[in-house]
């Protein structure tokens, strides 16, 4: 009998399984880890990213980033009335199209003149 053909069959056998295991424990722990996993890889298929761009402006004004929260155009993709439509808005924007944007003073904040 061949010894060697059968534990390399075996050795096989256990590192397949143990590579299943592994994939199911990562897909579970990202899948269930986080509450935004999901809406994050919808929001790869979907026309509309304005929901990913909010919730970049709420940490963006969560933190403190001023700059990026006031000036800093982002690329809006989104639907009115069942059609598509795009443009260029800062959060602060977006807060004033009546999108829940958290409440962060531009007041202060200096976006000065585009260096051309």
């Amino acid at each position: 009998m061949n010894k060697k053909g059968f534990e390399l069959v075996w050795n096989n056998l256990v590192v397949m399984v143990i590579a299943i295991v592994l994939l199911i424990s990562l897909l579970g722990f990202f899948a269930f880890s986080s509450g935004n996993f999901m809406s994050n890889i919808k929001g790869y298929f979907s026309y509309a990213n304005v929901d990913s761009v909010v919730s970049g402006c709420n940490l963006l004004g969560g933190s403190g980033e001023g700059y990026a929260f006031c000036c800093e155009k982002k690329d809006v993709k989104y639907y009115v009335e069942g059609e598509r439509s795009e443009g260029s808005f800062s959060c602060e924007e977006l807060r004033g199209m009546e999108f829940y944007v958290v409440d962060f003073s531009c007041e202060e904040v200096n976006c000065g003149d585009e260096i051309v």
